[in-house]
C-alpha cells in the first residue's frame, strides 16, 4: 500500500471543497484530543503542586489520623465523624525517639465573632509547636507558647484574620467564641492553596491553646489528626514503626488510626483527582470513538458521490491498491488535522486556565505525540471500510454510477 504525495494533495484539495462537512466530520476528534491533552496535563500539574506543596510544608512530617480519615471511596483524607485519637496517643508519639515535635489538631464547634462573623470560620485547639510542624511563619505577632497555653488567645489563619474584622492587622483585637472572649495574638502567612489539600482549612482557621479548650470543658471534642516532625527524614521509616508500635498500645492493640508519611499523604491527597481523571478520559475515548464513526459516515457519502471518479480512475489503469490508498489518506489527513487542532486548543485551554487560576497544568509532548498517533489510527481504522468498499467496485458499474 503506498501513501504518495499525490493522495495528500487530493486529500487537503477535497477538505477545502467541503470545509465545513470536513469541520464536523473532525469535530470528535477535535473534542477528544483536547479534553485528553488539557484534562492530564491539569492532572499532572495539580499532582505537581502537591507534591511540591508537600515537600514545602511536611517532607519530615508524619500524619496520624483515625482509619475513617482515610477510608473513603477516593482515598482522600478528611475530617472523620469520630475520632479515635486522644490526648494519650500525643503523649505517647511524642515520647519517642527520633520526634522533634507533635502537634494535635482538634475540631471544635461553634461560631466566632468579631467585628463581624466569619461564616467560613474553623476552630481547632492545637499546642504551641504548629508553626514548627508546619514550617509556617507568622505574617504579624507571635504564636502562643507554653506560658501562654493556658490563657485565652488565639492565631489566625489569614482568611480567618480578614473574615473576623475589618482591620487588616487585627493584633490585640478580641472575638467571641462560645460565650468566651480571646485576644488576637498573631495572624498566619497565607497557605498556597492546592486542590485536596487542608491549607484552604488552615487559612480559614482560628487557632486556639489546646489547655484553654481543656478550660472550658467542651465535651464535643475530637482529635482528628496528630502532626509529628521528625529530626531527620532519614528516621521517617523508623519513627512510622515506633509510632505503630506506640498506638497500638495505647488502643488495646486495635488498628483503629493510619499513620501515614508525606509521600502517602500527597497519593491520598490525589486519589479523588486520579479518578477524576480517568472518568473524563473515558468520556475523551467516546468522544474519539464517535468522532471516528463519523469520520467513517462522511467517507462513506464521499465514496458514493466520487463513484463516477473512481470508475474513471480504474478505467485509465488505476489499481485497486492504489484506490484504497486515497481515500485511506484521505480518512487519516481529517482525522490527522482534528488532532492537530485539538493540540492547539488544549495549548490555549491551559495557557488560560493558568491565567484565570491557581492551577499549573502540565504539558507534555509525550502525551500529545500520543493524542496525535491516536487521532491517527482512528483514521485508519475507521477509514479502512469506506476505502475497500471504493477500491472493490468494479470500473463499469462506477462509470455507470451517476
Amino acid at each position: 500500500m503506498s501513501f504518495s504525495p499525490g493522495h495528500v494533495r487530493t486529500a487537503v484539495l477535497t477538505m477545502r471543497q467541503n470545509r465545513w462537512r470536513s469541520l464536523l466530520t473532525m469535530f470528535g476528534v477535535i473534542v477528544g484530543v483536547a479534553s485528553v491533552v488539557t484534562i492530564i496535563g491539569i492532572s499532572e500539574g495539580v499532582k505537581n503542586q502537591i507534591t511540591n506543596q508537600v515537600n514545602v510544608y511536611s517532607k519530615d512530617v508524619i500524619t496520624v489520623s483515625s482509619r475513617a480519615a482515610n477510608l473513603n471511596a477516593f482515598g482522600v483524607s478528611s475530617v472523620p465523624a469520630v475520632s479515635t485519637l486522644t490526648p494519650q496517643d500525643v503523649s505517647a508519639i511524642a515520647n519517642i525517639r527520633g520526634v522533634k515535635a507533635s502537634v494535635p489538631l482538634e475540631i471544635l464547634s461553634g461560631q466566632a465573632k468579631g467585628d463581624r462573623i466569619f461564616h467560613g470560620a474553623v476552630v481547632i485547639a492545637t499546642n504551641q509547636n504548629l508553626p514548627l510542624v508546619l514550617s509556617q511563619s507568622l505574617a504579624f505577632g507571635t504564636f502562643f507558647n507554653n506560658q501562654d497555653s493556658n490563657t485565652y488567645s488565639a492565631v489566625l489563619g489569614a482568611n480567618a484574620a480578614t473574615g473576623l474584622f475589618r482591620d487588616s492587622i487585627p493584633l490585640g483585637y478580641s472575638f467571641n467564641w462560645r460565650s468566651q472572649q480571646f485576644v488576637v495574638d498573631g495572624v498566619l502567612n497565607n497557605f498556597s492553596n492546592t486542590l485536596f489539600s487542608n491549607d484552604t482549612l488552615y487559612n480559614n482557621a482560628i487557632f486556639i491553646p489546646i489547655n484553654a479548650a481543656n478550660q472550658m470543658s467542651l465535651g464535643n471534642r475530637s482529635i482528628y489528626e496528630i502532626l509529628v516532625r521528625v529530626t531527620s527524614s532519614r528516621l521517617l521509616p523508623i519513627v512510622d514503626k515506633e509510632i505503630n508500635t506506640a498506638l497500638l498500645a495505647t488502643h488495646s492493640n486495635q488498628h483503629d488510626f493510619t499513620v501515614l508519611l508525606p509521600s502517602q499523604v500527597a497519593e491520598s491527597n490525589t486519589g479523588v483527582l486520579n479518578l477524576l481523571t480517568e472518568l473524563i478520559i473515558g468520556v475523551a475515548i467516546i468522544s474519539l470513538f464517535v468522532g471516528g464513526v463519523g469520520i467513517m459516515n462522511v467517507m462513506l457519502v464521499s465514496v458514493t458521490e466520487r463513484m463516477h471518479e473512481i470508475g474513471i480512475r480504474k478505467a485509465v489503469g488505476a489499481s485497486n491498491r492504489q484506490i484504497l490508498s486515497q481515500f485511506l489518506v484521505e480518512a487519516i489527513t481529517v482525522s490527522l488535522i482534528g488532532g492537530i487542532i485539538g493540540i492547539i486548543l488544549a495549548l490555549v485551554a491551559n495557557g488560560a486556565i493558568r491565567s484565570l487560576t491557581n492551577l499549573s497544568p502540565t504539558l507534555n509532548w509525550q502525551i500529545m505525540l500520543i493524542a496525535v498517533a491516536i487521532s491517527m489510527g482512528i483514521g485508519i481504522i475507521f477509514g479502512l471500510v469506506p476505502a475497500f468498499r471504493a477500491s472493490r467496485k468494479e470500473p463499469i458499474d462506477a462509470l455507470r454510477n451517476d
